[in-house]
Protein backbone atom coordinates (compact mmCIF):
# COMPACT_ATOMS: atom_id res chain seq x y z
CA UNK A 1 0.00 0.00 0.00
CA UNK A 2 1.18 3.47 -0.80
CA UNK A 3 1.25 6.25 1.76
CA UNK A 4 -1.12 9.18 1.70
CA UNK A 5 -0.21 12.08 -0.57
CA UNK A 6 -1.30 15.39 1.00
CA UNK A 7 -2.42 16.56 -2.43
CA UNK A 8 -5.00 13.76 -2.53
CA UNK A 9 -5.93 13.60 1.15
CA UNK A 10 -9.58 14.61 0.64
CA UNK A 11 -10.06 12.08 -2.16
CA UNK A 12 -8.40 9.28 -0.18
CA UNK A 13 -10.60 10.04 2.84
CA UNK A 14 -13.72 10.22 0.67
CA UNK A 15 -12.88 6.91 -1.01
CA UNK A 16 -12.50 5.24 2.39
CA UNK A 17 -15.78 6.63 3.71
CA UNK A 18 -17.60 5.41 0.63
CA UNK A 19 -16.03 1.95 0.85
CA UNK A 20 -17.30 1.74 4.42
CA UNK A 21 -20.75 3.01 3.41
CA UNK A 22 -21.20 0.45 0.63
CA UNK A 23 -19.66 -2.35 2.71
CA UNK A 24 -22.18 -1.72 5.47
CA UNK A 25 -25.03 -1.48 2.95
CA UNK A 26 -24.03 -4.94 1.70
CA UNK A 27 -23.95 -6.23 5.28
CA UNK A 28 -20.28 -7.21 5.08
CA UNK A 29 -17.67 -7.09 7.80
CA UNK A 30 -14.21 -5.79 7.02
CA UNK A 31 -12.91 -9.36 7.24
CA UNK A 32 -15.48 -10.55 4.71
CA UNK A 33 -14.66 -7.70 2.33
CA UNK A 34 -10.95 -8.40 2.71
CA UNK A 35 -11.53 -12.05 1.80
CA UNK A 36 -13.59 -11.08 -1.25
CA UNK A 37 -10.82 -8.69 -2.35
CA UNK A 38 -8.01 -11.14 -1.53
CA UNK A 39 -6.28 -8.57 0.69
CA UNK A 40 -5.45 -8.47 4.38
CA UNK A 41 -8.02 -7.19 6.87
CA UNK A 42 -5.61 -4.38 7.76
CA UNK A 43 -5.70 -3.13 4.18
CA UNK A 44 -9.46 -2.63 4.32
CA UNK A 45 -9.15 -1.00 7.73
CA UNK A 46 -6.55 1.52 6.57
CA UNK A 47 -8.48 2.26 3.37
CA UNK A 48 -11.71 2.93 5.25
CA UNK A 49 -9.93 5.20 7.72
CA UNK A 50 -8.31 7.16 4.88
CA UNK A 51 -4.81 6.33 6.07
CA UNK A 52 -3.42 5.05 2.76
CA UNK A 53 -3.86 5.59 -0.93
CA UNK A 54 -4.54 2.06 -2.14
CA UNK A 55 -3.35 0.73 -5.46
CA UNK A 56 -5.60 0.75 -8.49
CA UNK A 57 -5.72 -3.05 -8.41
CA UNK A 58 -6.98 -2.99 -4.81
CA UNK A 59 -9.51 -0.29 -5.68
CA UNK A 60 -10.71 -2.45 -8.57
CA UNK A 61 -11.00 -5.51 -6.31
CA UNK A 62 -13.10 -3.44 -3.87
CA UNK A 63 -15.42 -2.29 -6.67
CA UNK A 64 -15.90 -5.87 -7.80
CA UNK A 65 -16.53 -7.17 -4.27
CA UNK A 66 -19.04 -4.41 -3.51
CA UNK A 67 -20.58 -4.50 -7.00
CA UNK A 68 -20.16 -0.73 -7.22
CA UNK A 69 -18.48 1.37 -9.88
CA UNK A 70 -15.34 3.32 -9.06
CA UNK A 71 -17.10 6.63 -9.61
CA UNK A 72 -19.49 5.76 -6.76
CA UNK A 73 -16.51 5.28 -4.43
CA UNK A 74 -15.14 8.74 -5.20
CA UNK A 75 -18.51 10.48 -5.30
CA UNK A 76 -19.08 13.23 -2.75
CA UNK A 77 -22.61 12.76 -1.41
CA UNK A 78 -23.35 15.04 1.54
Amino acid sequence: MATKNPRNEKLITLFGKNVRKYRLEKGLTMVQLACLCDVEYGAISTIERGIVNCTISTAYAVTQALNVSLDKLVENNP
